[in-house]
């Protein structure tokens, strides 16, 4: 263990098991971190009865311009049904409200309540702690050049509002 501040950190390399060699592979490493971070903070936002989808709905209405339910499957790259069953739940949370669009009276804009808006601080909160414990064995600077790494793994490849060069 190595102390940095008041927190230990370990050092502690695992190596790939030799008849599991896909393990050696970035993007699997990635993948399976990427999926117990999604669980743990899916746990931990069940505590409050929300999943994680909803959590980045919230997110990205937070932010920005208005968005429709089809700006919204786009920027989460969620399918447009997951979309619709989100949104309708938000809406009989009294999270969200839906406004046509002047500009194209067929769409709606969807746009966060003030009820919504204590619900993301909630969930924003609940994340950033489970964020916390799962990057707690990184130093602040090794955070700051994996998200940069990230970053640039994602250009690109991702909407520009979420990644940018």
């Amino acid at each position: 263990m190595v102390r940095s501040g008041n927190a230990e950190r370990s050092e502690v390399q695992l190596s790939p098991r030799k008849d599991f060699p896909i393990a050696e592979r970035p993007g699997y490493l990635l993948h399976k971190a990427g999926l117990v971070l999604v669980e743990d903070v899916e746990k931990a936002l069940g505590a409050v009865g929300m999943r994680i989808r909803y959590f980045f709905v919230l997110a990205a209405l937070s932010g920005g311009p208005e968005l429709s339910q089809q700006d919204l499957s786009r920027l989460l790259n969620l399918d447009p049904t997951t979309v619709v069953t989100v949104i309708d739940e938000m809406e009989r949370n009294q999270h969200v409200e839906r406004r046509r669009n002047p500009a194209d009276r067929r769409r709606y804009n969807l746009i966060l309540t003030d009820s919504g808006r204590q619900a993301l601080a909630t969930a924003d909160r609940i994340a950033t702690e489970v964020e916390s414990s799962f990057f707690g064995t990184l130093e602040e600077g090794e955070r700051e050049a994996l998200r940069g790494m990230l970053g640039r793994l994602l250009a690109g490849r991702w909407p520009a509002s979420v990644c940018s060069d």
